[in-house]
């Protein structure tokens, strides 16, 4: 499996409900003169099935960067995004939508350790949505920008670790971090558009950070490129 499937479409088939000790986060308030009652797709995104995937993502991603394993308290998840990557159809008398893609970021605190994580849901027809972990932290990159990135950063990363480790064989990509936003049209410095990114690559045992950048192509695409690679 190549790292871009590995990272950007891993597939969880699970479907684990919230525990006791994970505590919902709340639906964002209603804009002024909406209803004050929220309306059965917000209450679906944020109902108890979706918060209990959250949790479940947000526990893989601990366990696998080893986070928080002796943790006994309460787990929070607070919503810090949720993205509509293809348009929803839920419709009356379904459990579940029928259609569509989208995207929770979300806070997972444990103990005091607070992690940014990302979950997209697909829906299908017939049956509840699947979940797709989504790598860690706030990329501003798509999941197909994010796999065609990966295609360039996870060598140059192999080549960094292994000046630390001789003939390292291995890693994996930990955080996203969004070190510079979008710059609109304004920005002379700049293509209108531009951002970068901080990605950390962990592999025997160190933690390299990979800085990127990101050109949008003004043709509805979006070119990267990797700082100080040769």
């Amino acid at each position: 499996m190549t790292p871009a499937s590995r990272f950007a479409y891993l597939l969880l088939t699970a479907w684990l409900a919230a525990p006791a000790g994970a505590q919902a986060p709340n639906p964002p308030p209603p804009a002024p003169g909406e209803a004050r009652q929220p309306s059965r797709l917000t209450a679906y995104l944020y109902g108890k099935e979706q918060i209990g995937e959250l949790y479940a993502v947000g526990r893989q991603w601990d366990k696998k960067l080893a986070l928080q394993q002796d943790c006994k308290g309460p787990y929070n998840i607070q919503p810090a995004g949720l993205f509509l990557l293809r348009p929803i159809d839920f419709p009356e008398g379904k459990p579940h939508p029928v259609a569509g893609v989208w995207q929770h970021r979300y806070v997972f605190e444990r103990c005091g350790k607070r992690m940014t994580y990302n979950a997209v849901f697909v829906a299908r027809p017939g049956d509840k949505p699947e979940t797709r972990p989504h790598v860690p932290g706030n990329t501003n990159a798509s999941a197909l920008l994010l796999a065609d990135t990966l295609k360039g950063a996870y060598p140059a990363a192999m080549l960094r670790l292994a000046k630390r480790t001789k003939d390292c064989k291995e890693a994996d990509l930990i955080d996203t971090r969004l070190t510079h936003p979008p710059r609109d049209a304004k920005d002379a410095d700049k293509p209108a558009g531009h951002w970068e990114e901080a990605w950390t690559f962990r592999g025997c045992g160190h933690d390299i950070d990979l800085p990127i950048a990101f050109t949008p192509d003004g043709k509805g695409g979006t070119h990267y490129a990797i700082k100080g690679a040769n």
